[in-house]
């Protein structure tokens, strides 16, 4: 499926309709305005619209363009919103106008949340030393350039200091973009081993239990608007203490307390969705191909990892949609360290097996999804606050029906460990609340296939880790 839908995303229809066409059908597109762009520069947002000065669009397309053009500019995620309209000038003349309400970019933000995989495993042990709290600076729309500046100083549970620069639109046409950064963590605690399908936590009397540097670098290439090829170069420097080693000498692999090696990684996206944030129509596909291990240090795991994505959505009548997300991995090599065996659990989870982790080299986990819409998306002013990133808020509702289902390979489990090898499955229904600068706030109730059932909750934008 994920071939097929590549292929069709460069096929193009070549119809001539010299003879079909009227003159009064045709308009010609003579400027193009900008107003509330108080930071960003103009060739941002021109680069997001599917048409430009002098450009010619036929009448029953130009709804559609505008559309598009206004999804493309959302999805950059540094308007909260836009608006466009058109001047007719006549002798089917037009100008298009472009207004953009700009967001906050700059937040010097306190950080003090829970360290647990999910905000379930956090209620379910209840342990308040498993506290981060720091600061976070995120610079959005850096020089109004649409560039991204993150630092981060995170103590308590987990230490970390992390520094990250984005460029996305060098060169004439704005089509290619680096990235770099690195980060480097200290943790006295580590999930030690997976036992019972749960994680084992395991404090060493000799701290800190693990640290860990990353350091990256980033190729993006974007030719027109939904197509982009990415190319990645990271290092990852790995040190536990003697006691992690010697509990578990698979943590790092043969009882080594140290481990670094070099990865590569090669991406392509196509994504025609109308929203990152919370999709409604449109689709996905994602390929991700990665070399672990580059034979430039010593590393003894080398392996080759194949990753694909399709998220496909669709109205089906008006307020109801459907959504089938769908990813699956698969690795040459069946026998790594622990650290780079995780599969569910971590970044992606079946609904209702929140308190579990399943490791293995191979996955697959796809969902599907009935969403009503309860409340279309709206906004309303906030009368008492003056400044206009912050006094207008959108917000929708929906009522979600799901069900979802996994399969994780391991060739090597803890006997203890029975959710691998074999199907998982949950069903349930909930509620998402998306509002104030792409926030959306979920809970379901949930069963899986052991009759666990439960109210789950979450705070997060849902695709961003897919």
């Amino acid at each position: 499926m994920l071939v097929v839908c590549f292929l069709l995303c460069h096929v193009t229809e070549a119809v001539s309709q010299d003879s079909l066409v009227i003159t009064d059908d045709i308009l010609h597109i003579h400027d193009i305005l900008i107003s509330g762009n108080k930071v960003t520069h103009e060739s941002v947002i021109l680069r997001e619209l599917i048409f430009s000065p002098g450009d010619t669009v036929f009448k029953m397309q130009l709804i559609p363009a505008l559309q598009r053009s206004k999804e493309n500019l959302l999805n950059l995620a540094i308007f909260n919103f836009v608006f466009l309209n058109v001047k007719h000038l006549g002798d089917n003349q037009i100008d298009v106008t472009v207004e953009v309400t700009e967001r906050w970019y700059i937040w010097p933000v306190p950080i003090l949340e829970y360290a647990d995989r999910n905000f379930n495993s956090f209620l379910e042990s209840r342990d308040w030393s498993k506290i981060n709290y720091g600061a976070w600076l995120k610079w959005n729309n850096f020089r109004g350039r649409n560039e991204l500046l993150t630092g981060k100083i995170k103590l308590g549970y987990l230490k970390e200091y992390a520094l990250a620069y984005t460029k996305p639109n060098l060169g004439k046409k704005l089509n290619h973009g680096i990235s770099t950064g690195f980060s480097a963590n200290q943790q006295d605690e580590v999930y030690i081993e997976t036992v019972n399908n749960k994680p084992l936590e395991y404090q060493p009397p000799d701290l800190p239990a693990q640290t860990r540097f990353n350091a990256y670098a980033s190729y993006r290439y974007r030719r027109k608007y939904y197509t982009s090829h990415a190319l990645r170069f990271d290092y990852y420097d790995y040190h536990v203490s003697d006691s992690v080693a010697a509990v578990n000498s698979n943590y790092l692999g043969n009882g080594a307390t140290s481990q670094n090696y070099f990865v590569l990684t090669y991406q392509f996206n196509y994504d025609v969705r109308d929203s990152k944030v919370y999709p409604l129509e449109g689709y996905s596909v994602k390929f991700k191909a990665e070399q672990v291990g580059l034979g430039i240090t010593d590393f003894e795991f080398p392996s080759f990892r194949l990753t694909g994505i399709l998220m496909y959505h669709q109205k089906i009548v008006n307020r109801l949609y459907f959504y089938n997300t769908t990813k699956a991995k698969y690795s040459t090599e069946k026998t790594m360290p622990h650290i780079l065996n995780k599969a569910l659990g971590y970044n992606e989870n079946l609904r209702a097996y929140e308190p579990y982790v399943m490791d293995g080299s191979d996955y697959v986990i796809t969902l599907y999804n009935l969403k009503i819409q309860v409340i279309k998306p709206n906004s309303y002013t906030i009368p008492f606050i003056k400044m206009e990133q912050f006094n207008k808020i959108h917000y929708a509702l929906y009522v979600n029906l799901f069900a979802d289902f996994a399969y994780v390979n391991n060739h090597f489990p803890n006997p203890t460990n029975t959710m691998v090898n074999t199907w998982q499955f949950s069903a349930g229904g909930g509620i998402d609340l998306i509002t104030y600068y792409d926030q959306v706030f979920s809970i379901y109730y949930a069963i899986n296939r052991y009759g666990e059932h439960g109210f789950f909750f979450q705070v997060a934008t849902p695709f961003d880790r897919w």
